[in-house]
């Protein structure tokens, strides 16, 4: 008997993954939507192909490698170095309204002071002294003359860096406490957010309550003029695109406005993983497949025949006729 031997076609499929090192340079960028020269924080970098939607991409990573960035920040800054004031004549009450406007750079509680008080004078023509208690970085203001106050206007951006509630009118009169309910804060920038309309992922930060292009988020600790250190965790998000052209980038600071770079160059580096599905198919007989599935073979030896019982020993007749 002739016996049949049939073949099967086995598929399966693996993942193997390319690694590709993108760094871009603001060298590099092209600035976008009219930013303010120096900024350096809305870019676009004209690729050609970075990534291509192939049939056989199962999804693609990116995780942020390194940073090169210097913290060229002011902690004052156009955004938020303007303090409208009014000051008022207590008898008629005539009032003049006034901007002060500190000059950009970085600043401490006790430097501030000092260009504050010569600002409202030059700006004003009436003295006020502004003074900070080390104890509890509360500032304090005081109108340097009973016949006038001082009244701090919501049209100010500096309530953050003076420690004020924004949207308030605070009045300052002279002889009174008149203490910032709030600390001061010339911490500056302290994070600093990478967007990326062609890098997206379905992230979610808590100010949009939604997905976003936010791709990094990048903690400012150093002192300024300092390389800012960056701990890569190898933390990685599926690309929301297969298909990836030119790369934009826009980078912010921790309320949401560009940060200025102040001309200062910068290069940041990413990681990007394509995981790729690979199917190998075998021609495998039957008693392959078998193994495979880890079927054990038919034991195809004889059986071993089972061995007679010896025969039992005939009786002995005399032996028997002694024992009775």
């Amino acid at each position: 008997m002739v016996r049949k031997k049939y073949f099967i076609k086995y598929i399966y499929m693996s993942l193997i993954k390319q690694t590709k090192i993108i760094t871009l340079s603001s060298k590099d960028g092209i600035p976008q939507h009219n930013q303010s020269s120096g900024y350096l924080s809305d870019l676009k970098f004209d690729f050609k192909q970075v990534l291509a939607d192939e049939k056989n991409i199962a999804y693609n990573t990116i995780s942020l490698h390194s940073v090169d960035i210097t913290n060229s920040f002011y902690n004052v800054n156009e955004f938020n170095n303007k303090i409208d004031v009014r000051i008022t004549i207590v008898s008629g009450g005539n009032q003049t309204n006034s901007t002060i406007t500190i000059p950009v750079g970085n600043y401490s509680a006790s430097t501030f002071v000092i260009q504050f008080n010569a600002l409202l004078l030059a700006g004003t023509g009436k003295a006020g002294i502004l003074a900070i208690d080390r104890n509890n970085g509360l500032y304090s203001l005081s109108p340097d003359a009973n016949t006038y106050t001082i009244t701090i206007l919501p049209t100010s951006t500096a309530y953050g860096v003076l420690g004020l509630t924004p949207n308030t009118t605070p009045v300052f009169t002279f002889g009174n406490a008149n203490v910032f309910n709030k600390g001061c804060n010339f911490l500056g920038i302290t994070q600093l957010n990478i967007f990326s309309k062609a890098l997206a992922s379905d992230n979610l930060d808590s100010k949009s309550l939604t997905q976003n292009n936010l791709i990094a988020v990048i903690p400012v600790v150093s002192p300024s003029y300092s390389l800012i250190t960056y701990d890569n965790r190898n933390e990685e998000s599926v690309l929301r695109n297969k298909d990836i052209g030119e790369i934009d980038l826009l980078i912010t600071d921790n309320v949401g406005v560009l940060a200025n770079f102040n001309f200062i160059d910068w290069s940041i580096t990413f990681t990007i993983n394509t995981f790729r599905i690979i199917e190998i198919d075998k021609i495998l007989s039957t008693t392959e497949f078998k193994d495979l599935l880890n079927v054990k073979k038919e034991d195809k030896k004889e059986k071993p025949k089972k061995k007679k019982p010896l025969p039992l020993p005939k009786p002995d007749k005399d032996l028997e006729l002694l024992m009775s």
